[in-house]
């Protein structure tokens, strides 16, 4: 064991170290500017009017390095003064969010790059948090051989390293949807007065990292209740009496809820947040919810409360609306069913892809063989066995459909990240068929002894399945070392690798504002004097790009000399802005025709055009 342990504890400390040094070049995207500046206000304005949208806590923890560093606070910040109004003269909230991100982090003398660089520790302490959670709950549920396979394949996910050193609610939402499961199972297994406390502190810090988490509450429901229904005896009873235990800890985890939004909405004028609540839920569907979490701003026990509820409609809002994005082709806000799966398909290492069809084709092989020989009245019995004899996997199984339902139901189509949280539990499943497939190779035991070359045959079969395991995973180790440190934009060999990757979807999947510091360094390295830049959000270009003429231009006319374009803008831009169209309605078609002679990061196109 002592071997699993050095082994765990290696591959947490490479995970760490490029997650750390990856991140040292990013400037920050599109959602870390609005992020980061937040959190400061919060624990020093205890005002939670900036980005509502998000619970505070994973934002306030980014945030508490900033506190022993000095900096300086735009109190006369346009996105800090100006109020949001319900008159037509409307303002989308996202804009004051933005507008004072920059104040703060660029036009107020602060080192926004050190900002960020600080503040994106503790969310890989996070993410260094969760990969305990993942070996120490699989190796207490199938030993130590299947928690080292579901912590390598965790350590070296692209998709976790590109977001585990930002500062975004991503990975803490995985973190919180597998550390809560894993104490909802141990309060399931052992439902004492200790375990339910416990478990209730923890949800409650889980519901505070994203609103996604919020499907955690059917889901941990329903279990609960068919848990007791599996119970030999009182089964009616049991079910009362976990159904009445997870009451007691949504209670628990909103009471958690309820003091940590207080804080935030201390000085946070009332009239206010009700203005704000209005304004921001003004296209929102039920006028009941909306008049009712504006109210509520109004009545001291229960505006923190308000609070979360305004941030909860508006995830809601944004999910139903969507988001106008590149995918496959098309520009559109509309969505598409396919996203989600496609996006596994070839943001994880296409290694991890076969292990997971291979892991779910073994399952599925146990599962025939043993339904096949049974008649279908035993199975209702089987099916009730099954769940009582392997309560982890259930469980696991039902939070990966809860939250791919609703996924593939959502039109907010702008990222991998967004299934991040079934991750952790797709590779814990995996990693139990998997170390399962490899004991499967002996099938005797040794009456006698007679040597190594006796022994040796009797494993050979086992060695083979080991080997076999550890080369595929060294081909996914070697394929995300090589994107080193651009993980944001890995792709595996479906889609061509990560040069290729932006012709299949962009946005936070390979393109989120993050090169500019290093596009500053190129444009340095060549003595560029003049340069046309249309870029996708992030950091103000001429933060970093000093003593270097930026020209605006129009993106429908071909242009010539230096020109620099994000993916993002150069896949998702449609003529006139006439949304949606089809590939060949895009802005950049003349451009088409040219090749770069530079990938920044494999965001950023630069062309030198004659």
């Amino acid at each position: 064991m002592k071997l699993v342990n050095y082994l765990a504890i290696l591959f947490l400390a490479v995970f760490a170290v490029l997650a750390v040094t990856g991140m040292w070049d990013d400037t920050a995207n599109y959602d870390e500017r609005i992020h980061l500046p937040a959190g400061y206000t919060y624990l020093t304005q205890k005002d939670m009017r900036l980005n509502p949208e998000h619970p505070p806590l994973i934002k306030d923890l980014a945030a508490l390095p900033l506190l022993f560093l000095d900096i300086k606070f735009p109190s006369q910040s346009w996105g800090w003064n100006t109020p949001l109004s319900i008159d037509n003269s409307r303002t989308p909230s996202w804009q004051t969010d933005v507008a004072f991100g920059n104040d703060l982090l660029y036009y107020s003398g602060n080192d926004a790059q050190k900002m960020m660089r600080y503040g994106r520790l503790p969310i890989i302490l996070i993410g260094l948090l969760l990969g305990f959670y993942i070996f120490r709950f699989v190796r207490e549920l199938w030993g130590g051989g299947a928690a080292l396979v579901a912590l390598a394949m965790y350590s070296f996910s692209p998709t976790v390293l590109a977001h585990t050193r930002l500062v975004t609610t991503d990975v803490a939402a995985a973190a919180a949807f597998f550390i809560s499961f894993y104490y909802f199972y141990h309060w399931l297994k052992a439902p004492t007065q200790r375990n339910l406390w416990v478990f209730g502190l923890v949800f409650g810090l889980a519901l505070l990292t994203k609103f996604s988490t919020f499907l955690l509450i059917p889901a941990f429901g329903f279990a609960a209740f068919v848990w007791g229904l599996v119970q030999n005896q009182k089964r009616w009873f049991w079910a009362a009496k976990y159904a009445g235990g997870f009451i007691l800890v949504l209670i628990i985890a909103y009471a958690v809820v309820g003091a940590v939004y207080t804080f935030h909405v201390w000085n946070y004028p009332p009239e206010k947040q009700a203005i704000d609540t209005r304004f921001i839920l003004g296209t929102f569907g039920s006028e009941f919810l909306v008049n009712l979490t504006a109210q509520m701003a109004f009545i001291p026990g229960a505006r923190s409360l308000g609070q979360y509820m305004l941030g909860l409609l508006m995830v809601i809002q944004r999910s139903a609306g969507g988001n106008t994005t590149y995918y496959l082709g098309n520009v559109s806000a509309a969505g598409s069913r396919t996203y989600f799966p496609l996006m596994f398909l070839i943001k994880e290492p296409l290694a991890y892809v076969l292990l997971v069809f291979f892991a779910l084709l073994l399952a599925f092989k146990k599962c025939w063989l043993h339904c096949a020989s049974r008649p279908v009245k035993k199975w209702r019995a089987d099916l009730i066995a099954l769940i009582k004899d392997n309560p982890a996997e259930a469980g696991m199984i039902l939070v990966l459909l809860v939250y791919w339902f609703f996924s593939l139901r959502s039109h907010l189509n702008i990222g991998v990240r967004h299934i991040l949280p079934t991750l952790p539990f797709t590779y814990a499943l995996t990693a139990r068929q998997i170390m399962h497939w490899i004991r499967g190779g002996i099938t005797e035991r040794i009456p006698l002894y007679h040597g190594f070359w006796q022994l040796l045959g009797l494993y050979w079969k086992r060695i083979k399945r080991m080997a076999l395991v550890v080369l595929v995973f060294l081909w996914a180790v070697l394929t995300v070392v090589f994107v080193y440190p651009f993980f944001l934009s890995y792709f595996n060999e479906i889609a061509g690798g990560p040069d290729n990757g932006y012709k299949w979807v962009v946005d936070s999947n390979n393109d989120w504002g993050q090169d500019i510091l290093r596009l500053a360094k190129f444009i340095e390295q060549n003595d560029i004097k003049e340069i046309k830049m249309d870029y996708f959000s992030g950091a103000p270009a001429e933060y970093y790009i000093k003593g270097v003429k930026i020209i605006g231009y129009n993106r429908e006319e071909p242009q010539k000399g230096w020109l620099a374009v994000s993916s993002t803008i150069l896949m998702g831009q449609c003529k006139g802005d006439k949304i949606p169209c089809s590939f060949d309605g895009r802005a950049y078609i003349w451009l088409d025709a040219y090749k770069p002679v530079a990938k920044i990061g494999y965001s950023i196109f630069v062309y030198k055009l004659e």
